[in-house]
């Protein structure tokens, strides 16, 4: 026998936010939610791309290979998301959570990376069928934390996956669906704020798929919205619904993303385009200390994702000092890694000191972009003292366009190869 869909989906801003990053797909075979995150980093952008390189699998799936296609649609939507970071790298850290089911009929083929979830109320037994990918969850499979100390963690909506990274892991699972099941894909701007409790009891008691979707976002208002709320109902049934139309909705629905010559359709459109062969490419040699530099970057963040995975990673990050670049240009100590993890930069400033990376000379500033090492925070600010120290005889800054000590005028190679103090 084959089953059949009935769903609704509503994406609404919210109470908070100014702008709607969730995007939500509903159709016969495929459903999907994704939360995108970068702020002003286009988070609506990812989320748009990636729901509209998906949208694709609304068909009926294929006999085999279900789960290597659906894994090729999620890695051409990431792929997408890259490119249109390459293109514009002001983006760099614009990404979105990706949570979606495509149905044969009997079996749901789900796909979940990042924190919105999927819920499943069947004869009366609501349970949650994904697992979020955040620092706290780590933390309560650990069993370091309760689930009730997860829901107040003031961490909890770190991610440790999402797309938009340059590698990443979704997590897929099959699951067979029930005359009766009533399916929930929603953003954390419903799971947040509206209990588990609450939700269970909207999903028992309304008659429809609209009017659960309807309620809930109202219940998610209600509780004060602080993120956008994106909520997708569907309900397994054996009768045939009729036709129902595809719905679009948030970010992947903004007239201002869909147009033709946007970056939505044209990242969408080179995600499909065959991929070339990458070993055909040649590429400039580069020397070999900035080869070692690399590899030694690599490993160590191999190592870094390990120990998170391990637990007390956090932890362990905030043991760690490096001297870089703040987002105001500074010369700056940060805790924590000078690189990303898992495609996400884990780093806080901790001392800025007011002194223009552009002072320094070019050595000290490509060092400085890459992020200077230190043991510890003493290490860190003892060498943050050495880098600003505003002696003439500072090797680590642009020589002084005057000396103060003389009257007269230094001469520098050129006029931005000198500083002012």
């Amino acid at each position: 026998m084959s089953l059949h869909l009935r769903y609704a989906a509503i994406s609404d801003r919210g109470v908070v936010r100014q702008g709607n990053q969730d995007s939500v797909f509903a159709g016969a075979h495929f459903i999907a939610v994704a939360d995108g995150m970068g702020g002003m980093a286009a988070g609506d952008l990812a989320s748009a791309i990636v729901i509209n390189t998906v949208a694709r699998l609304d068909v009926p799936p294929p006999a085999d290979s279900v789960v290597d296609e659906l894994a090729d649609a999620v890695a051409d939507a990431n792929r997408a998301i890259r490119r249109c970071v390459a293109d514009d790298p002001q983006k760099e850290g614009m990404g979105t959570t990706l949570t979606a089911l495509w149905f044969d009929g009997e079996w749901f083929n789900l796909v979940h990376i990042g924190d919105s979830r999927a819920y499943r109320m069947r004869e009366g037994a609501f349970e949650q069928i994904t697992v979020d990918d955040t620092y706290v969850q780590m933390l309560v499979d650990e069993g370091r934390i309760t689930a009730e100390e997860a829901e107040r963690h003031p961490q909890r909506s770190l991610l440790l996956r999402a797309l938009g990274a340059s590698e990443v892991e979704p997590a897929f699972q099959t699951i067979k669906g029930v005359p009766g099941d009533r399916l929930l894909l929603c953003s954390d701007g419903l799971s947040g704020p509206v209990s588990d409790a609450d939700i269970a009891r909207t999903l028992q008691g309304a008659a429809t798929p609209q009017e659960a979707a309807e309620t809930l976002v109202q219940q998610a208002l209600d509780a004060g919205a602080p993120d956008n709320v994106t909520v997708l109902v569907a309900d397994v049934i054996a009768d045939d619904p009729g036709e129902q139309r595809q719905l679009i909705g948030g970010a992947a629905a903004d007239a201002r993303l869909a147009e033709s010559d946007t970056a939505v359709l044209r990242a969408v459109k080179e995600a499909e385009e065959p991929k070339a062969d990458a070993e055909a490419e040649t590429e400039e040699v580069q020397p070999k200390a900035r080869k070692q530099g690399r590899v030694w970057r690599t490993i160590l963040a191999c190592l870094i994702v390990l120990t998170l995975a391990a637990g007390g990673g956090m932890w362990w990050v905030r043991t760690q000092y490096f001297i870089g670049v703040s987002d105001a240009g500074n010369i700056s100590v940060y805790r924590g890694l000078p690189f990303e993890v898992a495609g996400y930069r884990v780093a806080w400033v901790e001392v800025d000191s007011g002194r223009a990376a552009e002072d320094a000379v070019d050595d000290v500033e490509t060092e400085l972009e890459s992020g200077i090492r230190a043991d510890g925070i003493e290490d860190a600010e003892s060498r943050l003292g050495e880098l600003v120290d505003p002696a003439p005889t500072n090797a680590n800054l642009d020589p002084l366009c005057s000396s103060a000590d003389t009257g007269a005028d230094s001469v520098p190679a050129a006029a931005s190869d000198c500083r002012e103090d």
